[in-house]
């Protein structure tokens, strides 16, 4: 009875080992491709919106930050896009083999996109709220 007991206590023990560090985390990974299909549709929906601030304004070599201009900035995001939010990138996600720390770090890094984004797109709303009256 007593090696049963053991046995039964090494097995419960690999389990837990296995489930805590090798198992896919797919709640984690559910919320990292929430989040990057929402940053991916903003960052979508505002270049668009700078786009159509540039053509109305006239403005693609005028400063949008220091040194800066709005149509490097437009260059430069739409490059990003191709880079770390395309829709290659997200669906090779389900294929990585990714640990649970990696991915909270990969949410925490597109969160951080998101709201930079989100503050480049009230910026440029602001500008034509400017223009437009």
């Amino acid at each position: 009875m007593e090696i049963f007991i053991g046995i039964l206590g090494l097995v419960i023990a690999i389990l837990t080992f296995w489930y805590s560090f090798y198992r896919k985390p797919k709640e984690e990974l559910n919320h990292l491709k929430v989040q990057f299909k929402a940053t991916q549709k903003l960052s979508k929906d505002l270049q668009v919106e700078l786009e159509r601030y540039i053509t109305e304004t006239n403005s693609w070599d005028h400063q949008m930050f220091t040194n800066i201009s709005f149509g490097s900035y437009l260059t430069e995001m739409k490059e990003s896009y191709k880079q770390n939010l395309s829709d290659e990138l997200y669906d090779k996600l389900d294929n990585l083999d990714l640990t649970k720390s990696t991915i909270l770090s990969m949410t925490k890094s597109i969160e951080t996109q998101f709201n930079a984004l989100q503050q480049i797109q009230i910026e440029i709303r602001m500008r034509s709220r400017e223009i437009n009256g």
